[in-house]
C-alpha cells in the first residue's frame, strides 16, 4: 500500500510540474486572438437556444417546437371551416386508402370528422381563404415532406400496414405516434389528430409493454422521430436554478451539479435578465466561451483577467457607457472602463474576482449580485496549487451573498457540510439548495481495453459489492448516461425469462402504460432489478452467464490486421497482405487502420497527459511505408527551415511597424498604414520564401475511413456510409506546414489528428480550436485539463492508461467530453485501463476535491 501511495505522490508531483504548460490556467490578461475570438458570433441553432434561456428565466416551463404544420407553413388562420376544407382536400383520400386497404374492422372507420369539429354544421370557406389555399397548392406539392401532419399520416399508414401483415414492427409506430403526441406543436389539424389518436387507442388494447421494451434500442435510442420533433425547453436543473433565484432575494449558496453539454455555463445568460452575474471561471477559454455567447445575444458584457486593479477591467463595447467616436469608421473608438454601470455580466478568472467584486459593488446593490463560480472543483484534485491560495482567499474576502457552485462533479451535500456552515456564519438568512440532475437523452457506452462493453452487472461477481454499486449510481445518477441500452435490455430479458420475479418489479407491472417507456425510466428499473436480486448464488450464476454470452463490439477486428505494400501497382491484389494473429484484440484501439470504421458520425477526442507517446504511436500505426514516410519528412523538414527564415522576418516587421495599446492590442505607427522601406523589402522576401515551400499530402490510402482506406482494412467488406472523416482542407494543411511547429504534430495533422497542449506556437493552437470546432478533425488528442469546458462535438472517446491514478470526478469530466451534442447517434468511451471503469462505479473512500474544498472554502 505504501508502495501504491508513493507511486501516486511522484505521479502528483511531476503533473503539478506540467500542469501550467498543459492547461490554459494563466491569469493573464486577454490577448488580441481571443478579443477577436468573442465577436464571432454563434450559429442561428445555438442562438435559439439562447433566446430560449432568456424567455425561461421569466416562464420556466415554456416550450418551443418550430415544426411546421399545413396552417403554420402556408400562413393561414385557423378556423372549423379552414380545418375541415384542408382535410377533405388534402388528407382524406391519403387517410382512407390506408384504412380501406389494412384498417377494415377496426374502431377507426366509426370516426365522423363532421360530427368530431366545433359545431354541428359546417360554414361554405371564404373564397378568399379558398384562393390563398389553392394559390399555395404548388409549394405543398414540392415541400409535403416539412408538413407535420403529412409525417402523422405516414406513420399512421405504417401502423396499420404491420398490424394486418402481423409484423412486430407495428410498436415501433405506435411508441414513436404516442411520445410525438406529447410534443407541443402547435395547430396539427384537429381532423387528423382525432384518426391518430383512435388508432393509438386501438392499438395500444393489442400491446405489451413488454413487447415495446424488448426493442427499446430500436424504438428509443435509434428512432430518428424522436428528437427531430421533440420540444425545445430548458433542462430541468435550469428550471430549478431560475425558479430558486426568482424566488426572494434571500441569501443563497446554490449547489448546482448536472451532466456536461446540458447548458450550465449558459445559465447565467438567462440569470442576467434580473441580476447583475460576476461568472468566475479557472479555465479562461470557459469564459471566452459564454462570452461569445452572451454578445451573440446583445448581453453586456465585461472582462477582468489577470487583474491587480480595477483599472485593468476591460468592457466590451455594448457595455460602454462613456466612450469617444472613431472619426475614421464612425464607430465606438476609446471606451472608458471605469463606469460599470450598464454591465450585466462580468465575466473573470480567480486572480481577478475580488477586484471584479468590488467593481461590480460598486455601481450595484449587493443584493442584486450573484457569483457564479463555473467548475469549483478545477485544481482542487491537487493536494497542492499555486491557484489554492488564491482560492481560499476569494472565499474568506467574498462579500457577495448568493453564489451558485456550477459542476458536473461537485462533492456530495454530506461530505461538505463545513463548506455550508461557512457560509451561514457569513450571511444573514442564509438558503442552502442543491440541484442535482441526470438529464439523459443519449446512451455513451463504456469499452473495456477488450472491446467489451461495461455495465455493473459485468464488474462485479460478489453480490455484496454489486449492491454496492447499485446504491452508489442511485446516488450518482449522471452515470446512467453511460449505461448501453442494449446490454441492458439483453439483462432484462434473461431476467424475465428464467428467474420468477416478484410482481412489482416485473415488466408489465412497472411501466403500466407505454408513454411511461423511456430511456431514464428503463435505466432505474435496471437498477432496481438488480437490487431486487436476492439469493447470493442466482447472482452469481446470472454474472456467470451474462459474462459468458457477452459480444465484443469490435470481434471483426480482433484477430486479423491488414497492412499496404506501396511498391506493388495499385490495381495488383497483392497490395493487400493479410497478418494473420498479428494482434488477439485490438480493443477498438487502431483509429487509423483496422478499428477506423468503428469511429462514426463524428471526431474523436483522445484523453491523455502522454500527448506525444499517443500522437507517435498513432503515426506508426497507420504503416505508411518507409520511402514514403522519408519523402514527407524530409519535405516537411525543408519546410520547417523556410518557415522559421518567415517567422524571422515577420517578427521584424511586427517590431518595426506596429506597437500595443492599453488593451494589449497591436496598433500601427503608421498614420498612412504603408509600409517602411525596410519592411516592404522584408515582405518580398516572405513572398520568395513561400514559393519556395513544398506541397505536402498522403495518399488517400491511408487517410482513416476513405474509400481507398476502407478497401485496405475492410477487404471484401461493405463499405461504411457514416464511418467519420476528416476534411482539413488543402488551405490549413498548407499553413500548418508553414508554422515553426514539430514535425510530428504536421505529420498528424496530414492524418486528420489535431493536439491540444500549450504549443510554442499560438497560431497552431487557434487552427486546432477552429477545426475542432467545425468538426474537421479526425482525431485530438488532448489533456483532461486543457479542455475543461469547452463545447467541441465529440462522437467517440479514449480515456488514456496514463489516467488511472487521477480522481473520480476528472474521469466524469473527461468523459463529458463525448456526446455533447443534440443528435442521437453512435457514441463510445473506450478505456485503456479496466480498472478506472471500475472505480467509475465504487464510492470514493477518500475523495480530494471534498477535502481540499471543505479546507479552501472556509473563513479560518
Amino acid at each position: 500500500m505504501d508502495g501504491g501511495g508513493i507511486k501516486i505522490d511522484i505521479f502528483v508531483l511531476i503533473y503539478r510540474i506540467h500542469i501550467n504548460k498543459i492547461m490554459d490556467l494563466h491569469q493573464n490578461k486577454l490577448s488580441k486572438a481571443e478579443w477577436e475570438s468573442i465577436e464571432k458570433p454563434v450559429n442561428s441553432n445555438e442562438k435559439d437556444i439562447l433566446k430560449l434561456i432568456i424567455e425561461g428565466y421569466h416562464s420556466p416551463n415554456i416550450k418551443k417546437n418550430d415544426t411546421q404544420t399545413f396552417l403554420s407553413y402556408t400562413k393561414i388562420e385557423k378556423s372549423p371551416e379552414i380545418e375541415y376544407f384542408i382535410y377533405k382536400t388534402y388528407f382524406e383520400a391519403i387517410l382512407y386508402k390506408s384504412i380501406n386497404k389494412y384498417g377494415q374492422g377496426t374502431s377507426i372507420v366509426n370516426i365522423n370528422p363532421i360530427k368530431f369539429m366545433e359545431g354541428s354544421v359546417i360554414k361554405q370557406l371564404k373564397s378568399s381563404d379558398s384562393i390563398r389555399i389553392k394559390n399555395a397548392e404548388e409549394v405543398i406539392k414540392v415541400n409535403k415532406g416539412k408538413i407535420f401532419e403529412y409525417l402523422l399520416l405516414d406513420l399512421f399508414h405504417d401502423l396499420l400496414k404491420n398490424i394486418y401483415t402481423k409484423k412486430q414492427k407495428y410498436a415501433y409506430y405506435l411508441y414513436t405516434l404516442i411520445q410525438i403526441r406529447k410534443t407541443a406543436i402547435q395547430n396539427i389539424n384537429s381532423i387528423v389528430l382525432r384518426y391518430i389518436d383512435k388508432a393509438i387507442e386501438w392499438t395500444n388494447q393489442l400491446t405489451k409493454t413488454s413487447e415495446i421494451i424488448t426493442n427499446a434500442y430500436h424504438f428509443i435510442e435509434q428512432n430518428k422521430y424522436l428528437i427531430k420533433y421533440e420540444d425545445k425547453e430548458l433542462y430541468s436543473h435550469q428550471k430549478q436554478l431560475f425558479r430558486i433565484i426568482n424566488n426572494n432575494n434571500n441569501s443563497k449558496l446554490i449547489l448546482y451539479t448536472a451532466p456536461t453539454g446540458t447548458g450550465k455555463t449558459l445559465s447565467p445568460i438567462g440569470i442576467s435578465e434580473k441580476k447583475k452575474i460576476i461568472f468566475v471561471c479557472v479555465a479562461r477559454h470557459i469564459g471566452l466561451a459564454l462570452a461569445k455567447s452572451a454578445i451573440s445575444v446583445n448581453k453586456k458584457v465585461a472582462f477582468a483577467f489577470g487583474c491587480e486593479t480595477a483599472s485593468d477591467i476591460r468592457l466590451h463595447y455594448y457595455s460602454a457607457v462613456d466612450y469617444t467616436i472613431n472619426r475614421k469608421s464612425g464607430g465606438i473608438g476609446r471606451v472608458d472602463n471605469s463606469n460599470g454601470t450598464n454591465v450585466e455580466i462580468m465575466i473573470c478568472d480567480v486572480q481577478s474576482y475580488l477586484t471584479s467584486m468590488h467593481y461590480m459593488l460598486s455601481f450595484n446593490d449587493e443584493k442584486n449580485l450573484i457569483t457564479y463560480w463555473d467548475e469549483p472543483t478545477i485544481t482542487l484534485d491537487y493536494q497542492d496549487h499555486e491557484l489554492h491560495s488564491i482560492i481560499h482567499n476569494n472565499w474568506k474576502e467574498n462579500k457577495i451573498s448568493t453564489l451558485v457552485l456550477s459542476c458536473a462533479t461537485l462533492p456530495v451535500q454530506e461530505d461538505i457540510q463545513s463548506v455550508h456552515q461557512d457560509f451561514q456564519r457569513k450571511f444573514d438568512d442564509v438558503e442552502i439548495h442543491t440541484i442535482s440532475s441526470y438529464d439523459c437523452k443519449k446512451t455513451i457506452p463504456i469499452i473495456n481495453k477488450e472491446g467489451f462493453c461495461e455495465l455493473p452487472h459485468y464488474l462485479y461477481e460478489n453480490y455484496t459489492d454489486l449492491l454496492k454499486c447499485v446504491q452508489h449510481c442511485q446516488t450518482n445518477k449522471t452515470l446512467l448516461r453511460y449505461f448501453d441500452l442494449r446490454e441492458i435490455i439483453r439483462f432484462i430479458e434473461y431476467m424475465e425469462d428464467t428467474y420468477e420475479l416478484d410482481e412489482h418489479i416485473q415488466l408489465d407491472s412497472y411501466f403500466t402504460i407505454i408513454s411511461d417507456i423511456t430511456m431514464n425510466k428503463l435505466k432505474t428499473y435496471y437498477l432496481d432489478l438488480l437490487a431486487s436480486v436476492e439469493d447470493e448464488d442466482d447472482w452469481k450464476n446470472i454474472h456467470a452467464y451474462m459474462l459468458e454470452t457477452r459480444q465484443n463490439r469490435f470481434a471483426a477486428t480482433c484477430n486479423t490486421l491488414r497492412s499496404v505494400d506501396v511498391n506493388q501497382p495499385k490495381n495488383d491484389s497483392s497490395v493487400f497482405n493479410i497478418h494473420k494473429n498479428e494482434t488477439k484484440n485490438t480493443g477498438g484501439l487502431l483509429a487509423t487502420t483496422s478499428d477506423a470504421y468503428t469511429f462514426t458520425d463524428g471526431p474523436i477526442i483522445y484523453l491523455t497527459d502522454e500527448i506525444d507517446k499517443i500522437g507517435q504511436f498513432y503515426i506508426q500505426q497507420t504503416k505508411i511505408p518507409a520511402n514514403v514516410f522519408s519523402n514527407i519528412s524530409e519535405k516537411i523538414n525543408e519546410n520547417n527551415e523556410i518557415s522559421k527564415k518567415i517567422e524571422s522576418l515577420d517578427a521584424l516587421i511586427e517590431n518595426k511597424e506596429t506597437k500595443l495599446d492599453g488593451d494589449n492590442k497591436s496598433v500601427s505607427i503608421r498614420e498612412s498604414g504603408r509600409l517602411s522601406n525596410e519592411s516592404d523589402g522584408w515582405t518580398k522576401n516572405i513572398a520568395v520564401l513561400r514559393k519556395k515551400l513544398k506541397i505536402v499530402s498522403l495518399d488517400p490510402m491511408y487517410l482513416p475511413n476513405t474509400k481507398p482506406h476502407q478497401q485496405i482494412w475492410r477487404q471484401n467488406k461493405e463499405f461504411i456510409e457514416n464511418a467519420f472523416i476528416a476534411d482539413v482542407g488543402e488551405g490549413n494543411v498548407r499553413t500548418i506546414m508553414q508554422l515553426n511547429v514539430d514535425t510530428r504534430y504536421k505529420l498528424l495533422l496530414l492524418l486528420g489528428i489535431g493536439t491540444f497542449k500549450l504549443h510554442k506556437n499560438n497560431e497552431y493552437m487557434e487552427i486546432m480550436k477552429r477545426l475542432a470546432d467545425e468538426q474537421k478533425l479526425y482525431m485530438i488528442i488532448a489533456s483532461t485539463d486543457y479542455i475543461y469546458g469547452t463545447n467541441y462535438q465529440f462522437c467517440h472517446g479514449f480515456i488514456g492508461k496514463d489516467l488511472s491514478t487521477i480522481s473520480q470526478q476528472k474521469i466524469y469530466q473527461s468523459m463529458g467530453r463525448v456526446g455533447r451534442n443534440n443528435i442521437q447517434q453512435d457514441y463510445t468511451i473506450r478505456f485503456r485501463d479496466n480498472d478506472t471503469i471500475k472505480s467509475l462505479f465504487t464510492k470514493q473512500t477518500s475523495n480530494i476535491e471534498a477535502v481540499n474544498m471543505c479546507k479552501l472554502f472556509h473563513s479560518n
